[in-house]
């Protein structure tokens, strides 16, 4: 019955969400998991230990078959900063046991994060998720593209379910449930509470707001929305309502006491369409036309550039961590002329300069990046692409655990490029009050899940200066 593990997230210092959803048969075609059309009852506990000899907190929660069976329990009044064991209970089957762990408050010495993003089943194993379950972090933030939409294919290797592309809640589903069946992803979940938004490949590729490439109608794009995110919310331990249709507010923000504060975005449900889509032909959004320094495109929305304002204006710690799916600082693909993937910032330079402003104003506000299928360490500037204008904050963009690597050499025309890895893997961040520690831990051979790790570079910024440094 527990068949898809377990999994915790959007913890608090007090509260942490408690996730599981129950199927008889992960891998039944309809996505229903082969559970009856009726609500099941099972039961929760939560312990301060991992043989479950103190135990915290016991009660029963509903797995309602409108929610695909799937369950998020708030689990409250626990203490700060601490471990929590927890599980679940359906007669005589007992889940996995998961570990998770409450957020900091007051002052504390260190806070850790794993970044993680891009793990399309298809194109490698999770070999990542073994060696991060290894880690000693307090909190894993997944930046999008935990599934994709495209058909799984069949034949020799990995292969998700369905093969075909998704489009109705049961796709999505199962194409959920059959990435959850992956042990090492299921062993993550288990060990460290998760904090998650998505990129576009949650719904299809390059969506933005109720547009994708070529096309499309808008009622098919909403429609499309409204079941990936129904499925997205029904599969992830996130500390939201269910989504109205096509409508999912998941920008949130997560603090580790006065010593950082990570705020997540969503960069696609309310963005407007790139400039220039109408003259390509390839669909990529990859190019450049007059119209990218054009009319001013929302890329968060008024709604969460309002929000964002407020968490930026109102922080008081000591770290800003901006957790951001695309990225924000630049990049240019051209050869002999600028040519941008115009669904990340460089589509919305104007949005850009005012989310940089605001970034410009608080204390020590670092950016960590997903999407691109690399790793990279950035500068973000004033005025993007130009190195004489004032450096605002550091971008590490964390390599992909799974999807297919972009191994274009960018860094002709991108002079903000520090780095350029093309590795899979993830990145980890570590923060003091005096210092943060970026480390890119990167994988041998992505096809192999038995693969090596190591750290390919390390940088560090010190408290009160920009720069970041290679260690």
């Amino acid at each position: 019955m527990f068949t898809l593990g377990v999994a915790s997230g959007d913890p608090t210092p007090d509260a942490v969400i408690l996730w599981t959803r129950l199927a008889l048969d992960p891998t039944a075609g309809d996505g229903s998991g082969a559970m009856p059309d009726e609500d099941v009852e099972i039961a929760w506990d939560l312990a301060a230990d991992e043989r479950f000899e103190r135990v915290l907190a016991s009660a029963t929660v509903t797995a309602r078959a409108a929610d695909g069976h799937s369950v998020h329990v708030d689990a409250t009044g626990l203490e700060a900063g601490t471990d929590h064991w927890y599980r679940f209970r359906l007669g005589d089957e007992t889940s996995t046991v998961g570990r998770t762990r409450t957020l900091p408050t007051g002052a504390p010495e260190r806070f850790s994060v794993a970044v993680v993003n891009c793990q399309m089943y298809e194109s490698g194993a999770y070999g990542a998720y073994r060696h991060l379950a290894d880690e000693d972090v307090d909190l894993v933030a997944h930046l999008g593209d935990y599934i994709y939409e495209y058909a799984g294919g069949e034949g020799e290797g990995r292969h998700s379910l369905p093969n075909r592309v998704l489009e109705t809640l049961g796709d999505y589903r199962l194409r959920y449930a059959s990435y959850r069946l992956d042990p090492d992803l299921a062993a993550a979940h288990a060990r460290f509470p998760f904090v998650a938004t998505w990129d576009d490949h949650e719904v299809a590729n390059n969506y933005m707001g109720d547009t994708a490439p070529g096309d499309v109608d808008a009622e098919v794009v909403r429609a499309r929305k409204a079941a990936a995110y129904r499925a997205w919310w029904e599969n992830l331990p996130v500390r939201l309502d269910p989504p109205d249709g096509s409508d999912l507010a998941v920008y949130r923000a997560f603090d580790a006491g006065d010593l950082a504060r990570l705020v997540l975005l969503d960069e696609r449900q309310d963005a407007a369409e790139p400039p220039c889509r109408d003259a390509q032909s390839t669909g990529l959004d990859f190019g450049n036309c007059d119209e990218v320094e054009g009319e001013d495109r929302t890329r968060l929305g008024a709604d969460q550039e309002a929000w964002l304002a407020d968490q930026l204006a109102t922080s008081t710690a000591t770290w800003n961590l901006l957790g951001n799916p695309v990225v924000l600082a630049g990049v240019d693909g051209g050869s002999d002329t600028a040519a941008y993937y115009l669904d990340t910032w460089d589509g919305f330079p104007q949005a850009r300069r005012r989310l940089i402003a605001q970034l410009a104003e608080v204390s020590n506000p670092v950016v960590l990046t997903g999407d691109y299928h690399a790793g990279m360490t950035l500068e973000v500037r004033a005025d993007p692409f130009d190195q004489s204008s004032a450096l605002v904050a550091p971008e590490f963009m964390a390599p992909p655990i799974s999807s297919v690597l972009f191994p274009q050499d960018v860094s002709a025309r991108t002079p903000q490029l520090l780095e350029q890895l093309n590795h899979h893997g993830y990145l980890v961040v570590d923060v003091t009050p005096d210092e943060l520690t970026a480390r890119f831990r990167v994988l041998d051979d992505v096809a192999d899940p038995d693969t090596e790790i190591s750290t390919a570079s390390t940088w560090t910024v010190r408290a009160g200066d920009p720069e970041p440094t290679r260690a």
